[in-house]
């Protein structure tokens, strides 16, 4: 007997204590038995071919499955062009013999009858017996708990674990499902006071682990070919064997092509962020669950967050419209299903408990439409929920939110594969060392890809690429890169209107530029990295996003330009406690690295593109705007500034360069002799050498900075921290700070003002 079922409906028929000679599969597997599976080089040549990134490519791929004749719609064209280059190129496959060998019945269950599903079953029923098992509801739903936030919510789910517990339910039959990111911090901080033991039972990607990243960060550079890898791989062996089998696996598909892994980067980036390590197994814990599913009926569900949410919209590679000419299921008969899968498997867990919340934050959220007929109850706390705070500390007084001290060499064999310190990484240590551990050690901060991350990301490829390109054709490339990274849902087309104007005069402002200097183009997207001096593998590191390069005849005098899509604000006193940073750690990285000789510094800026106008801006060119400027720290030097900008004494493109009538410098002006920039140096080693030693010494005390003088809640360490809801910082552990002053660095005489 075949059964085509989802894997937890696999395990009930495993269950069984009978012999049976069952052949499972999924859906997906089904899918490409009778229709086709690819090759697994498709993906990359449809990249090459296309030239488009690995996601697009993957969402084309699976859109091509029921593209089968010519249409008049120019996507759908384009789609089976597409598919008949994968056919002539022997990129699919077809299974020809799994139909014809059919004999044994088949059941369906687990899946909605989708369209897709039945004419899947159609295809079937020509070769054998096909049954479809819906899922039929065995207990009604009544009631659902209402709650105003997420931490009453969670006290709710505690409180009625434990009540569970001491009737004697065993804790491995206890579940929390239908979790999501936004409920992490609240589960881990609630269950840790009520002293429940937990594990999240979800997807974790081998992109998050360090051996991982090392494997990434050496492909990333090399000329090497995937099957010249196997020496760089032995170095890899021992340090976790388990997600290494699996790089090794992801490597084999690309074994005999010849491109370095370089060039296959982004494939194969692709595929490891498409592959997951195994669940472990864990007892005596609560299993909290991401995902539904079915459970047995001595087993205790408590289903949270069942808020009204769109699961399927239309942002599909294929749109609704041209999913009804194919004959497919559009989002809004998926988001049908979908509810109907919800309330078949809910009504087949006999030991359910429904909750949802109101409010997180300022935002307000409603019941989902699938349980408003159900009675809304409200859950008296075991005390008044009024004095919730207080209840959790004074009943649970043995919770201390002071940092506990890692054990050295618990801390040196975690970070066996050594910590990677940046600029970003040191701004986390200053502003709290606790958030530094959590977010750049134990990297558990999720990564969440926002509007502004994509397209600063595409921001930076296309100034990359118009630059190594000479400014040459860089419309096009504006395009490329606009259509690589953005799709074409409605919001993401309205902005890529307006980006490619404003990426445009970016461009022709410098190209502009460019032809003012005698600086010319040394690297881009410069990766850098020294070992410091340490007893763990600490290395200081560094992508510098544009440096150029002048040589006098005798030195090279160095300018690094880092790119910003947002304001950033140049206060170089900052760095006496640990701010600002970023552009010295990548001069003390061009320095130190000795990447170039004799090198000294003639500058370091920030290119501020796609800034946000001031209210005072609106009406003006963009070229009349300050944020067109080059933004950071010049060296005092009238000689290397006319190498730097051929008009610097007229009008220059750097911001802060100021003189007199008399043509010297003014006061105010932000430039720098050569001993200045010696003496920004020393604080930044200063500063690396204060977080080594905190390092070493395992000390990663909570404690936030706040200037004086400013609001309360204004805690520099605590702003757009994800650990909020773990921490409980209290007002003793608040560093206070005086405000900075260039005196302190440089000395009275130097009257600066940066």
């Amino acid at each position: 007997m075949i059964i085509i079922c989802p894997n937890d409906i696999k395990k009930e028929y495993l269950k069984e204590k009978i012999i049976h000679n069952y052949k499972f599969y999924s859906l997906s597997e089904i899918k490409e038995k009778v229709f086709f599976k690819y090759h697994d080089l498709a993906l990359l040549k449809l990249t090459k071919k296309y030239d488009i990134k690995p996601v697009i490519a993957s969402r084309i791929l699976n859109s091509l499955y029921y593209i089968d004749r010519v249409y008049d719609n120019p996507r759908l064209k384009n789609l089976l062009e597409i598919k008949d280059y994968l056919i002539s190129n022997d990129l699919i496959i077809k299974d020809g013999n799994f139909l014809n060998s059919l004999n044994d019945e088949i059941i369906i269950e687990g899946y909605p009858k989708t369209k897709e599903l039945d004419r899947i079953i159609s295809i079937l029923s020509k070769y054998t017996k096909v049954t479809y098992k819906e899922l039929k509801p065995k207990y009604s739903l009544k009631e659902i708990y209402k709650f105003h936030d997420i931490d009453l919510e969670i006290n709710f789910v505690a409180e009625s674990i434990l009540k569970l517990i001491s009737s004697g339910i065993d804790i491995n039959k206890i579940y929390v499902v239908n979790f999501n990111d936004e409920y992490i911090g609240s589960l881990t901080r609630i269950f840790s006071l009520f002293n429940i033991p937990f594990v999240f039972k979800h997807k974790k990607k081998i992109t998050m682990f360090k051996i991982t990243k090392e494997f990434l960060k050496f492909i990333k550079n090399s000329d090497l070919k995937v099957s010249e890898l196997n020496e760089f791989l032995d170095t890899l062996k021992g340090k976790n064997d388990e997600i290494l089998n699996q790089i090794i696996n992801v490597l084999n598909k690309y074994y005999k092509v010849n491109d370095s892994v370089k060039d296959l980067y982004e494939i194969i980036l692709f595929d490891l962020n498409n592959t997951y390590l195994k669940d472990d197994k864990y007892r005596n814990v609560v299993g909290i669950l991401s995902d539904i599913r079915l459970f047995d009926d001595d087993e205790y569900v408590f289903s949270i967050s069942n808020n009204e949410v769109l699961k399927y919209k239309d942002n599909d590679y294929l749109k609704d419209s041209e999913k009804l000419l194919l004959g497919i299921d559009t989002s809004s008969e998926l988001n049908t299903f979908e509810d109907l899968r919800i309330i078949n498997i809910y009504s087949n867990i006999k030991n359910l408990t429904l909750s949802y919340k109101v409010f997180r934050g300022d935002n307000e959220y409603f019941i989902s439409h699938n349980f408003e007929n159900l009675e809304i109850k409200q859950y008296e706390f075991l005390n008044n929920s009024s004095k919730y705070n207080k209840y959790l500390f004074d009943k649970y007084n043995m919770y201390d939110n002071s940092y506990t001290e890692i054990d050295f060499e618990d801390l040196k064999k975690y970070i066996d594969g050594g910590i990677n310190i940046s600029s970003s990484s040191m701004e986390q240590f200053f502003k709290c060392k606790f958030r530094f551990l959590l977010n750049n050690i134990l990297n558990i901060a999720p990564y969440e890809e926002t509007m502004e991350t994509k397209v600063g990301n595409m921001v930076h490829k296309i100034l990359e690429r118009t630059l190594k390109n000479n400014y040459e054709n860089y419309p096009e490339i504006i395009d490329e890169e606009i259509a690589n990274y953005l799709n074409d849902s409605p919001k993401e087309m309205f902005y890529s209107e307006k980006l490619k104007k404003d990426i445009i005069k970016i461009v022709e402002r410098l190209k502009e530029n460019s032809s003012k200097t005698d600086f010319k183009e040394f690297a881009f997207e410069k990766w850098l990295e020294i070992p410091l001096d340490s007893k763990l593998n600490l290395k200081l590191v560094g992508k510098i996003d544009k440096t150029l390069l002048f040589n006098d005849g005798i030195d090279n005098y160095v300018i690094v330009i880092d790119y910003k899509t947002g304001s950033y604000s140049v206060d170089i006193a900052k760095i006496t406690n640990g701010f600002n940073m970023q552009l010295l750690i990548y001069l003390y990285l061009i320095i130190k690295s000795n990447v170039i000789k004799n090198p000294k510094i003639a500058g370091a800026y920030i290119d501020s593109v796609l800034d946000e106008l001031k209210p005072s801006e609106y009406g003006k060119t963009y070229e009349e705007i300050a944020g067109s400027k080059l933004d950071g720290l010049t060296i005092k030097n009238h000689e290397i500034l006319k190498h730097i900008d051929h008009y610097y004494d007229i009008n220059t493109y750097l911001k802060g360069v100021k003189f007199k009538k008399d043509g010297d410098f003014r006061a105010d002006a932000r430039v720098f002799k050569e001993s200045d920039f010696e003496k920004f140096l020393q604080v930044i080693e200063n500063n690396i050498n204060e977080v080594v030693k905190s390092i070493e010494n395992c000390d990663f005390r909570i404690n936030p900075k706040k200037y004086y003088g400013t609001k309360s809640d204004d805690i520099k360490g605590c702003e757009f921290c994800n650990f909020k809801d773990v921490c409980y910082m209290t007002a003793k552990d608040i560093k206070m700070l005086k405000k900075e002053e260039l005196k302190d660095i440089l000395g009275d005489e130097d009257e600066v003002d940066a």
